[in-house]
């Protein structure tokens, strides 16, 4: 089990939570910017943010894991010559748009 699967339960709580607070508020932003790490949590955050009136505007979609070479320390004196790093990284980021408003401004939709 890697260590994204445990922080999956919180990262899913926040986005809800943060949908119901869009959901009280009196004005919704014009735009909201996610990243995500995995396409499950993409899956539930999209259906919240879908049923706030929100919609796809951009998605990129990239590798899970960046890589970087470093050079090598102190000239290599310690025998390694370089090393290559890999880091997991979020591998979508969505920019969600609001479809439409209501008059007043705001949304009372269910969140869930």
């Amino acid at each position: 089990m890697t260590f994204t699967r445990f922080v999956w339960p919180l990262r899913d709580w926040l986005n809800a939570r943060d949908a119901r607070r869009l959901a009280r508020r009196r004005e919704l932003p014009a735009t909201i910017e996610r990243s995500y790490w995995h396409s499950i949590e993409y899956a539930k955050d999209a259906a919240r943010l879908e049923s706030l009136g929100y919609s796809e505007a951009s998605e990129a979609d990239n590798d899970p894991y960046v890589r970087a070479s470093l050079p090598a320390a102190a000239g290599g004196v310690s025998g390694q010559l370089g090393r290559t790093v890999e880091r997991r990284v979020p591998s979508m980021h969505v920019i969600y748009q609001r479809r439409f408003a209501t008059p007043e401004g705001d949304a009372k939709p269910g969140v869930g």
